[in-house]
């Protein structure tokens, strides 16, 4: 058992359609990539995302488990996913651990955002040159693929049953529950390592290699037609 103990794994599907791929990824992962003691929590559906990330929050507390990892609807990832990121030493010093997504929107930007001044403000900035294959420190996690340890709930009790809810000036339930988690004392990463998809009509993941977001294609008609 790695020290993130054990795992209840849990996804938010919207009114819209649940990714195909996402489907796929999510089969083979509770199938194959679950431990014992792990539990698949039920889904949050047809909910605005952060009303679904409260649900699932409340089912894990019930469901005995150590650990929440949240997996967002859009998402494409190979089943060992959880498993790399529960057994990485370096991230387990942390509270939240997220894998490293990219936004679906321009610039498709990698999801690894650290707060800086500028003019006298804090804005949130895309630390890519940070992004090595280790696990970094950031201000504000993406609930793509996540682990939560149920420590920071607990500390957070006071927001129960709203963990998560949207910020003014457009703060996401993401970024606002960071912020909430660092005023309790925990501590947030993301995993560079461990890259995974982002789908919109096409897909968007970050190329560690080449350092630059690299957008997939998912095409079955080749096993079908030989060009």
């Amino acid at each position: 058992m790695s020290n993130w103990g054990t795992v209840a794994i849990g996804t938010r599907i919207g009114e819209g359609r649940c990714d195909p791929l996402f489907f796929r990824s999510w089969t083979r992962l509770v199938t194959g990539g679950m431990r014992a003691g792990d539990v698949v929590l039920d889904p949050a559906i047809e909910l605005p995302h952060h009303m679904a990330a409260n649900i699932l929050v409340q089912n894990f507390l019930q469901s005995g488990a150590d650990t929440l990892c949240m997996v967002d609807s859009d998402m494409v990832f190979a089943p060992d996913t959880l498993s790399k990121m529960r057994d990485n030493k370096e991230g387990g010093i942390y509270d939240t651990l997220s894998a490293l997504s990219v936004s679906r929107r321009a610039p498709f930007a990698p999801i690894a955002l650290q707060l800086q001044e500028k003019d006298g403000a804090s804005e949130y900035r895309c630390c890519a040159e940070l992004i090595t294959g280790g696990v970094i420190d950031v201000d504000a996690v993406s609930l793509a693929f996540c682990l939560i340890r149920k420590s920071v709930f607990v500390a957070l009790a006071k927001y129960a049953p709203w963990w998560f809810d949207w910020g003014e000036r457009g703060l996401g339930e993401d970024t606002r529950f960071t912020l909430r988690m660092h005023e309790a004392g925990s501590r947030a990463g993301v995993h560079t390592g461990i890259s995974i998809e982002h789908r919109g009509m096409i897909g968007f993941v970050w190329d560690v290699e080449q350092k630059k977001t690299r957008l997939t294609e998912f095409n079955q008609v080749r096993q079908l037609i030989k060009t």
